[in-house]
């Protein structure tokens, strides 16, 4: 009798201790997820912080204006253009925050998440589409995500659209670019330094290589996108 009750409890340690030890990995995986959704949101954040006095600096009288206190409704016109100018970095900001909580949430697989101004978009607005594409390490599987304005007749206005189209961009060629350049330091078209000349396109990443979170911009000194 005392061998069995000695085994029994024996058995309930192992059982409390595992579930000790998985419960403090969870905790320690969801905080760790949390530093990074905050990372994305500062940068981001600071990005379009800079759109925004960048837009002010560009137009010097207006600038002199909202100093002076001057020119009120010509001071909201003008600064809803400039909160439009940067709303692209509010849906990389949302599109990111999106995959890491669904596709890479507390997953400890490499990955990489690319944010750029969609090439294709030729609406007139001052607001830009987006396009925002990624995948795990050595898996063929690309997910995507187009924000794209259309004009609704019935309503008279543009309306967001999100699905995953591609648009014609060669996506599955410049994602193997990046992958090429971030996992493999292979040189190509892409790169995180200038080189001096015109570049065609630049691309706002967020990814997990060899374990290590990172986020930074890197430009594509191709001809074209």
């Amino acid at each position: 009798m005392m061998r069995e009750t000695h085994r029994l409890y024996k058995i309930l340690f192992y059982v409390f201790s595992c579930f000790v030890m998985l419960y403090s990995s969870s905790i320690k995986a969801q905080n760790k997820n949390e530093k990074i959704l905050k990372k994305v949101t500062k940068y981001f954040g600071e990005l379009e912080k800079e759109g925004i006095q960048a837009c002010i600096h560009n137009e010097p009288e207006v600038a002199k204006a909202i100093k002076q206190g001057k020119y009120e409704k010509k001071y909201d016109i003008f600064m809803d253009g400039c909160n439009e100018s940067v709303s692209h970095y509010g849906l990389f900001e949302t599109d990111t925050k999106h995959l890491l909580t669904t596709l890479y949430n507390n997953k400890d697989s490499d990955f990489i998440i690319i944010n750029m101004i969609n090439p294709k978009d030729r609406s007139t607005l001052i607001s830009k589409s987006t396009f925002t594409f990624s995948r795990k390490k050595n898996e063929k599987e690309l997910y995507i995500i187009n924000n794209h304005y259309e004009y609704n007749e019935e309503k008279k206005k543009y309306e967001l659209i999100k699905d995953s189209s591609i648009s014609n961009f060669n996506v599955e060629e410049k994602m193997k670019l990046i992958e090429d350049y971030l996992y493999y330091k292979k040189e190509n078209s892409i790169s995180d330094k200038s080189r001096n000349k015109p570049y065609s396109g630049s691309y706002y990443v967020v990814a997990r290589i060899n374990g290590k979170f990172l986020i930074k911009e890197v430009l594509d000194y191709s001809s074209e996108n």
